[in-house]
């Protein structure tokens, strides 16, 4: 790879846009360009453009205070300059860059109202991605590629630190370096992410816990439901069908009591008829009359208390049935309240007990007992379903039943004595009156049967009140307790349960089962598969964050170790080609490259600005300490760790090893040395040197020309120079001068041309 055009418009004195091509490699072979020109000429502008349109941030090196500084500013004869471009154009046939394009344009454009661009190819791209493209290509940011005025010798009086990162440019470590940089901000991104899901996680954790709870409840209150109903189901489905077989029966009796009855009032009212014609026909002794007035006044008595008693025995079986079915168990909360108050006065009289003296208070003690009893046994019996012997009849009821009862007896008694004193007179009737006497005899006999049949149908009357009362009773229970699951008792028959005790236990059980779960909104079950699904959505994510973590810590590390292999392989070929050229240069002497660790390093004393100060060398530094620091990220500790880098250089016939003490052309001849081996141990695409044979005399001059002409090789070099050696290596010549309206101009020479043709192309 290597430059084929470098366009300047705008940029410092070149206001116009000018031109720069140089020539492709020949032979392998690459091409030395030298731009010449007086002092004040424009030509190191040449130098800052090609540094800037790279990328270059820091003004100081770009010979500025602000970044419209590099803006032609206009002059007398010529106005100022709306923007700054600058183009240069590489050759990729190589694809040293990682793009399809067999040139690749990099631009960079400054307006004065501080917006600017970076183009690649004309499209817009980032610094970071140019960065990173260079890097690629073996471009350094700065260091080697591009060495201006004055910073020949800078890299001898820099620090051993700063010198670690012209050497990182050097060993052809800064594409990893950068590659590292990326994956430590990868990693606080990654962390940040992490803490903000971790956050996120907490805060959804508790309400994600509750609601399972409450799920998890709602699941077991489903299960005892569907207990609860299958019980129910058994339970209410076997009473109600027995209830209704037994109804059916019931009514079936009373039918065919009352048609029975029926036909017996026919018979007996067949009979009395009878009676009365014989009566009528005969002449009755005045004594029989009045037995009979008698007999059928006791006989409507006799009816009119049995029918009492069978009305009273009917609303008692009423009351009992109401009293069966108005039964509701004690809430849970009052049998808690309630069981807690037993518990205090049983604490209290235990508490008495212990600190009992005498016997006199123990009739105090009895008293209370009883009370803790009266209200034990009182809550057992609230607790229990009563049995129908159980319930309490009013007195008036039993009393009304009791006096019915009574007068029955004594209009039984009353009944028996007028039929025996008309069977006693029958009997001393003549035979003509036997006739009407089997009449009446008959009459009794169907009246006594009569009373027989009105007692069973009065029997089966209350029988069929008590169970429609209990059929009302069980409806109503049945469709209080379940509710619209009620309709398939009704209509469903089952199967005869023989465990009803059981199943009512388990049904009461059940039940309060259900009040101790309490009420559940439906909603808690859609509000915890959202939330659940967004909580294991987020603990995947943070799962994979961690997983992505570990990825990059991963990768810091390979290219930790990478960058530490590589390094040290470059940097024992640079220390030795630095010694050879050393040599060459000096004709003599010793050199040597030594690696400074932590501990060599102990106090830093800077002397000069940091070269290497605004390029983002120490942003990323302290950029990676903060991350190590924020990330708690355990990084691998590495032995030798290099901090810095010494210079040692000993002219032939000397024996110092300071830097400091070396003259002025000492050091720029040391400070080639080191560029000449680092060219030539990892050469860069293009070296652009302004003026850095200035402090050389003519004998190095030459020696210098001579080192160009051994590394054109493999780097294209374009020189800013006064020197005729250098300019006599060169295969084109450019020219700057700078015209009366301020602006630099270029001429250009091929020396080809000069030297075949003797002439010259302007």
């Amino acid at each position: 790879m290597h430059i084929i055009r470098l366009d300047v418009q705008g940029f410092k004195t070149f206001a116009n846009k000018t031109t720069l091509t140089f020539l492709p490699p020949k032979d392998g072979v690459r091409g030395i360009t030298s731009i010449v020109g007086p002092n004040g000429s424009g030509k190191s502008n040449l130098s800052d453009a090609i540094r800037w349109v790279l990328g270059e941030q820091s003004m100081k090196l770009l010979r500025g205070k602000k970044s419209e500084d590099v803006i032609f500013s206009g002059s007398t004869g010529r106005s100022r300059s709306g923007f700054a471009e600058v183009s240069v154009t590489f050759d990729n046939t190589g694809h040293e860059m990682p793009l399809e394009a067999g040139e690749v344009t990099i631009t960079r454009r400054l307006y004065r109202d501080g917006e600017s661009d970076y183009l690649v190819n004309n499209r817009s791209a980032r610094l970071a991605d140019i960065h990173l493209l260079l890097a690629e290509a073996n471009v350094g940011q700065r260091s080697y590629c591009v060495i201006g005025q004055g910073m020949v010798d800078h890299i001898l009086i820099s620090t051993p630190e700063e010198r670690k990162s012209f050497f990182d440019d050097a060993t052809g470590v800064k594409p990893l370096q950068l590659k590292r940089h990326q994956a430590f901000l990868k990693l606080r991104q990654t962390y940040e992410n992490m803490n903000e899901v971790h956050l996120l996680l907490q805060e959804i954790e508790p309400r994600v816990r509750s609601l399972k709870r409450q799920v998890h409840r709602l699941e077991q209150r489903e299960e005892v439901e569907r207990e609860l109903t299958q019980y129910e189901q058994e339970y209410y489905g076997t009473l109600w069908w027995q209830l209704q077989d037994r109804l059916v029966k019931v009514r079936i009796q009373v039918k065919s009591t009352e048609e029975s009855l029926q036909k017996e009032r026919s018979a007996f009212e067949t009979l009395e008829t009878q009676s009365d014609r014989l009566s009528q026909e005969g002449t009755q002794a005045k004594g029989l009359q009045e037995l009979q007035e008698r007999y059928r006044a006791l006989q409507k008595d006799f009816s009119r208390s049995r029918e009492d008693q069978f009305t009273t025995a009917r609303e008692i079986e009423l009351v009992k049935v109401r009293a069966q079915a108005s039964w509701t168990p004690l809430p849970l909360e009052d049998i808690k309240q309630r069981l807690s108050d037993l518990v205090l006065k049983q604490s209290s009289i235990l508490e008495t007990l212990r600190t009992l003296k005498d016997l006199a208070s123990l009739v105090t003690i009895i008293k209370t007992i009883e009370e803790v009893w009266k209200q034990s046994k009182q809550l057992l019996e609230r607790l229990e379903r009563p049995e129908e012997k159980q319930t309490t009849i009013p007195h008036a009821f039993e009393d009304r039943l009791k006096k019915a009862k009574e007068e029955e007896q004594v209009f039984r008694k009353a009944l028996a004595e007028v039929e025996r004193q008309i069977d006693t007179y029958a009997s001393q009737e003549k035979q003509e009156r036997q006739a009407f006497m089997e009449s009446q005899r008959e009459m009794r006999e169907r009246q006594h049967y009569l009373h027989e049949c009105e007692a069973q149908k009065n029997a089966y009357q209350i029988e069929l009140a008590r169970l429609d009362e209990r059929r009302i009773g069980l409806e109503r229970e049945i469709m209080e307790h379940m509710k619209d699951r009620a309709s398939s008792v009704f209509s469903t028959p089952v199967k005869e349960s023989s465990r009803l005790p059981e199943l009512q236990s388990d049904i009461q059980r059940l039940r309060y089962k259900l009040e101790l779960i309490g009420g559940i909104d439906p909603e808690a079950v859609k509000e915890y598969a959202e939330i659940n699904s967004r909580f294991e959505f987020l603990s995947a994510q943070f799962s994979d964050l961690e997983q992505a973590m570990t990825s990059t810590e991963k990768v810091i590390d390979a290219l930790d170790l990478e960058v530490g292999e590589k390094s040290e392989r470059t940097f024992k070929e640079i220390n030795k080609e630095f010694q050879r050229y050393f040599k060459i240069l000096f004709d003599g002497g010793s050199c040597a490259l030594v690696k400074l660790t932590k501990e060599d390093v102990a106090e830093v004393q800077v002397s000069l600005e940091r070269s290497q100060s605004e390029t983002g060398e120490e942003v990323r530094e302290e950029e990676e300490q903060t991350i190590k620091k924020e990330t708690r990220f355990k990084f691998r500790d590495r032995d030798d760790q290099v901090v810095g880098i010494e210079i040692q250089a000993t002219p032939p016939g000397k024996r110092l090893k300071s830097l400091n003490l070396l003259s002025g052309g000492e050091r720029a001849l040391t400070s080639i040395a080191l560029l000449s081996a680092i060219m030539a141990v990892n050469p860069s695409p293009f070296v652009v040197l302004d003026e850095v044979d200035a402090a050389l005399d003519e004998s190095n001059t030459y020696r210098f020309a001579e080192i160009l002409e051994e590394l054109r090789r493999f780097s294209q070099f374009i020189v800013i120079t006064h020197n005729r050696a250098t300019m006599s290596r060169s295969d084109v010549l450019y020219g700057v001068t700078m015209g009366d309206d301020g602006t630099s101009r270029l001429l250009s020479v091929h020396l080809k041309d000069v030297v075949e043709k003797e002439n010259v192309a302007i």
